[in-house]
């Protein structure tokens, strides 16, 4: 039924209720004036008409006006296997590459290819082996054609999955042409693109380096392309140190004050500042300068690049997701109001980029404050991830955490138990399992699992659970040493918790001053 309405309303909220609206005044106004005689029976009838006609007809207006475009349709190119096996190799992604360089200017923009190499991404490593992998994550981002492909040197055979209409053909082409042969017929079928220009033959050793670099080995990317000079190779030796610099933790306070090179970094540029001078710079050059130069903090200069980036390929996630590090006020002139609203366009392309859906939920969640509907809508957001990538350990974790914010601890408990199953040695494991424990009012088991928290690494919070927990059972004492204990290790200013510390001690304290001089005044008395 909702559905309904807000088709109907044409994405302006309530639309149909005030078209309603508006006729019933109509109405109503046209009859008092018929019962005041004020007009003609004929002539009410005749006004009631054309003033009908002429609202229906602005609102049918206004509807085509307002209504939203449809979402765009999505199209996934899995790795060709090889005689029914799936090696993670050039051979396996070349069809994957042609199409989606034939794609990047001349697909019809109702389809959005979903690039490979996003895929590659969301797929955990231990499965990317497993050609039922790929096929399930595809299926997962619920796109409208699914294309898989085998090769057994002789022929290429590809099959096409109309996820919508529910029909599928295949194409075969000679294996020694399958590039060349096969999107033009893909073509003839679909009509994808608006044109179909020839493709350059694919840089075979190109290939190979992207799939080692989104695999993390990056010695073998340097020993593949260390005597290459040419632009896209460069590129990809510069992701290479982007990559290991981003993994390095720089100590941002210290950074305030000290200068703090990070020699990937210093690399990286090396590699790509030439080529900016030089105005060779491409998408993946300009993306990188722009990643780093967002862990720099150089904020105006990272604009410059991903912008330049995003005019160049508006349709990269991985370009919007590092806009949204810039503050709202920069993303106007591209279009973008908030950090929610990239963060949104974002997952809309891909719906399996776990870094932007982790981040998307936590900033709708406070966005709103911490409200019931903000922390409902992060939560779908969560789920329908999980759904592409289920038992993600950080996804679970954050929807755990919204469901103790939700108050629903019994939701949140069977999360936690399956993270304390995988990561036993983890004191984060422990601190979840026993909050839920204490809002269950199950004090003992909560009490239990906080001293294992602070017995593995001191974990923080759990002093102030535990301070909680003895103050409910009346032990003063021990709850006044557990506070005070959490209180001396405050983080800072806003350590919330510490202040919630120094309000149980403040709370005892109060109290054991007030029960003192009662005792004495019953005494004197």
């Amino acid at each position: 039924m909702d559905g309904v309405i807000t088709f109907l309303s044409a994405g302006v909220p309530g639309g149909i209720f005030l078209f309603i609206f508006v006729l019933f005044s109509l109405n109503l106004t046209l009859y008092f004036l018929k019962k005041s005689e004020l007009i003609s029976h004929s002539g009410w009838k005749k006004n009631m008409l054309t003033f009908n006609l002429v609202v229906l007809l602005l609102y049918v207006a206004l509807w085509f006006v307002t209504q939203p475009p449809k979402p765009q349709e999505r199209i996934i190119v899995l790795p060709t296997r090889q005689s029914d096996k799936l090696l993670l190799n050039a051979r396996a992604f070349s069809l994957a590459e042609s199409f989606q360089k034939a794609a990047r200017e001349q697909l019809k923009d109702r389809y959005l290819l979903h690039r490979w190499q996003w895929l590659f991404e969301t797929i955990p490593p231990q499965k990317r082996v497993n050609y039922a992998s790929w096929q399930k994550t595809a299926r997962a981002l619920k796109p409208r054609f699914l294309i898989s492909s085998n090769n057994d040197g002789i022929k290429l055979v590809c099959l096409v999955n109309d996820l919508v209409e529910k029909k599928s053909f295949q194409i075969s082409v000679p294996a020694d042409r399958a590039l060349s042969g096969l999107l033009p017929k893909l073509n003839e079928r679909l009509h994808l693109f608006k044109e179909l220009a020839a493709i350059p033959p694919i840089d075979n050793q190109l290939l190979e380096a992207q799939i080692a670099l989104l695999e993390k080995d990056y010695e073998k990317v340097l020993q593949l392309l260390q005597s290459r000079q040419d632009v896209e190779a460069l590129a990809i030796l510069a992701a290479v140190y982007v990559e290991k610099g981003l993994a390095i933790d720089v100590d941002q306070e210290r950074a305030k004050y000290v200068p703090i090179k990070n020699p990937d970094f210093e690399k990286a540029k090396k590699i790509l500042r030439p080529i900016i001078l030089n105005r060779k710079d491409t998408p993946q050059i300009d993306l990188l300068m722009g990643r780093l130069l967002i862990r720099e903090r150089e904020y105006t200069t990272a604009e410059m690049f991903l912008k330049k980036a995003y005019v160049q390929d508006p349709e990269n996630c991985r370009v919007h997701f590092s806009l949204s590090f810039l503050l709202p006020d920069r993303l106007k002139d591209i279009g973008y109001q908030s950090r929610v609203a990239i963060l949104k366009r974002a997952v809309v392309l891909d719906p399996g980029y776990r870094d932007a859906v982790y981040q998307l939920a936590n900033e709708i969640y406070l966005s709103g404050r911490g409200t019931l509907g903000s922390i409902q809508e992060a939560i779908d957001i969560i789920n329908r991830f999980l759904e592409i990538h289920p038992d993600d350990p950080e996804m679970m974790s954050l929807l755990g955490s919204l469901y103790i914010k939700t108050n629903h601890p019994e939701k949140a408990l069977p999360i936690f138990k399956d993270l304390f199953n995988k990561f036993p040695d983890d004191s984060d494991s422990y601190y979840n399992l026993g909050v839920c424990y204490y809002m269950l009012k199950k004090d003992s088991t909560a009490l239990r699992y906080f001293r294992k928290a602070i017995q593995m690494d001191q974990h923080l919070d759990s002093y102030l659970y535990i301070g909680m927990i003895y103050k409910k059972m009346g032990q003063a004492d021990s709850a006044l040493k557990y506070f005070r204990e959490r209180v001396a290790r405050k983080t800072g200013d806003d350590d919330a918790y510490a202040k919630e510390a120094m309000l149980g001690i403040r709370q005892i304290l109060i109290q054991q001053w007030k029960e003192k001089h009662g005792a004495k005044a019953d005494s004197s008395q």
